[in-house]
């Protein structure tokens, strides 16, 4: 028979959005083995025991694979340990194009770097590492000349290190937007950490774009979905001879996002690829 191992570490975060289950439950093992349709489920007798054998085989990911595989189980309980030294060291600093040093602040410094942006980002998106967010550094520094005393707007600003890079690029000014709170405030964190005092973040979505402020460059890293839904929201507050920015979607969708750009009287400038992710640029005239 084959055996399928599953380790999975949850937290009180996670199983808000499971059911009816409740923390604390530090760790899980799932031994998935190719058999019959049934399912059996062992747990520890143990009287202090807070998990509910019960809640566990109601989980809607074992009743997915139960008409499968015979599923089994058992609880067992992670040492103590120092988790702000596993987090530091798992994560690592980067570098775009040799020219760009994204690190945390217990990460040594490189001499004679170009840019260098501190991020701490907690529980937000963006710290370089994913290729949506290097593909839109990377097209910073592409058009590093058009960025000298513009307005920028960073839509799902996350972290805020695009806002961090525009402003590094010779913004003027820089309007980060996120729906996350713990983005706003992880964000404002790291601008001040990079001692940035032209950025500012706002909580919510494309509805905070009423057409009284105008930006001349639009950086959206988000998801295709809502790119296509908030695009008339950009154009509508982007200055004639503007950009936008978009990435967060597949080279497959570049057609798409195109096609909608286009209709909004967009004109479609270049693309980046990386793992299969875009970035591309679109101009308004």
């Amino acid at each position: 028979m084959k055996n399928i191992l599953i380790l999975a570490v949850l937290s009180a975060v996670i199983l808000t959005g499971c059911g009816n289950i409740s923390p604390p439950f530090k760790a899980e093992q799932t031994t998935v083995t190719t058999a019959a349709p049934t399912v059996s489920a062992a747990a520890s007798s143990e009287a202090e025991s807070t998990v509910d054998e019960e809640q566990v085989k109601s989980l809607e990911i074992l009743s997915f694979f139960q008409a499968l595989y015979t599923i089994t189980w058992k609880k067992t309980e992670i040492e103590n340990q120092d988790w702000n030294k596993i987090w530091e060291e798992n994560f690592t600093p980067i570098l775009v194009q040799d020219r760009i040093l994204v690190r945390a602040g217990f990460h040594p410094t490189i001499k004679n770097i170009e840019h260098e942006i501190i991020i701490d980002p907690k529980m937000s998106f963006g710290t370089g590492h994913h290729a949506t967010t290097a593909l839109i550094l990377e097209t910073i520094l592409d058009m590093k000349p058009n960025f000298s005393g513009k307005k920028v707007l960073d839509m799902g600003c996350g972290t805020g290190i695009l806002s961090i890079m525009a402003a590094q690029a010779g913004a003027q000014s820089v309007t980060g937007i996120d729906i996350d709170e713990w983005a706003y405030n992880n964000a404002m964190e790291n601008i001040a950490t990079n001692n940035m005092n032209n950025i500012r973040v706002l909580i919510g979505d494309a509805t905070l774009l009423d057409g009284q402020e105008h930006y001349d460059i639009i950086l959206a890293n988000i998801n295709r979905n809502i790119l296509l839904n908030d695009m008339p929201a950009y154009v509508n507050v982007l200055n004639d001879n503007g950009y936008l920015i978009m990435s967060g979607f597949y080279t497959e969708d570049i057609p798409v996002i195109r096609e909608k750009a286009e209709l909004l009287q967009l004109t479609y400038q270049s693309n980046k690829v990386k793992d299969n992710w875009t970035a591309t640029v679109f101009h308004k005239k």
